[in-house]
């Protein structure tokens, strides 16, 4: 998140990431408002204890909100795996879902709609495990908002871990289609993803 940081500061109010509303209308977030919310949730993340051992666990699809909590995963070092959504939303039985979830053991599990994901997160997340959505949360469980992680104040232990991060740190799991077998999870180190940037 080096050159996040550059841009927050050399153009700090330029458009980082936008996505249309259903309405037609663009949601627009700066670098400036970006590196603040990674930030932000980074603090929350620490907070929860979360790294290698206890990583973050995506469920949903590309969003805002998704590309946040992955950037303040990489900002502070913990580990996180983006899961298929098919996992959830086309399987009946969750059954790659709970392998994933039982490999990984998340310490926070990120859903964007908890509602859509009810049946999955009941069968494969356990009840002990904190759910975060950004909306509906799902049936019979209780998560936490979004908006409540985006609104931790970050403290020194943001810099601190930051500063922690080198290019072997372990930055996120991406898992195979399992279409052989059970999904394998692909390490994938903070200067792979820098390797891709370059190559990109």
């Amino acid at each position: 998140t080096e050159r996040l940081i550059h841009w927050a500061e050399c153009a700090p109010e330029r458009t980082f990431m936008a996505r249309r509303s259903a309405g037609g209308d663009w949601r627009r977030i700066t670098y400036r408002e970006t590196l603040a919310a990674v930030e932000a949730l980074g603090q929350a993340l620490l907070d929860r204890g979360l790294s290698p051992e206890r990583p973050l666990a995506i469920l949903s699809g590309n969003d805002i909100e998704h590309a946040l909590l992955g950037l303040a995963a990489l900002h502070v070092g913990v580990l996180y795996a983006p899961i298929s959504p098919a996992y959830s939303l086309l399987s009946s039985d969750h059954a790659k879902l709970a392998e994933v979830i039982g490999l990984i053991t998340p310490g926070l599990v990120f859903a964007a709609d908890g509602e859509a994901f009810s049946a999955a997160i009941a069968r494969a997340v356990p009840e002990a495990t904190e759910i975060a959505v950004t909306g509906a949360a799902p049936k019979a469980r209780k998560a936490t908002l979004f908006a409540d992680l985006a609104a931790t104040t970050p403290g020194p232990a943001v810099a601190g871990a930051h500063a922690a991060v080198g290019p072997d740190t372990v930055a996120k799991l991406l898992f195979t289609s399992g279409s052989t077998g059970k999904p394998k999870g692909v390490i994938n180190t903070q200067r792979m993803l820098c390797s891709n940037q370059v190559m990109l």
